[in-house]
């Protein structure tokens, strides 16, 4: 089998949002530490990328759970799919759909 994780690897990354708006993020976050309700971390993005080119394939909020265990389940999907599975479970699109996502 020839893992997806040859092919594209998955981090998590600040907001794509303006300023004024990840400035509010981080304020809402230490508030909510503060308030003893949160646990001070800013809402991240999930972004998979093309290892070979360095392409955004998917993006999406991490706001549900833990960030780090969504970045787990992805990798963890990563190493044990294909990049046909990986694609057919996540629902990515490629932006060319003429292109190939491996």
């Amino acid at each position: 089998m020839d893992a997806a994780a040859n092919y594209l690897t998955a981090d998590l990354e600040p907001l794509k949002a303006s300023r004024i708006v990840s400035a509010w993020h981080w304020a809402v976050a230490a508030v909510e530490v503060a308030l003893g309700f949160g646990d001070g971390i800013a809402p991240a993005d999930l972004v998979v990328r093309r290892i070979d080119t360095g392409r955004e394939v998917l993006r999406t909020r991490a706001d549900v759970g833990s960030p780090d265990f969504l970045l787990d389940e992805v990798r963890r999907d990563l190493a044990t799919k294909t990049v046909d599975d990986f694609i057919a479970e996540w629902r990515l699109r490629d932006a060319d759909p003429e292109a190939p996502a491996a």
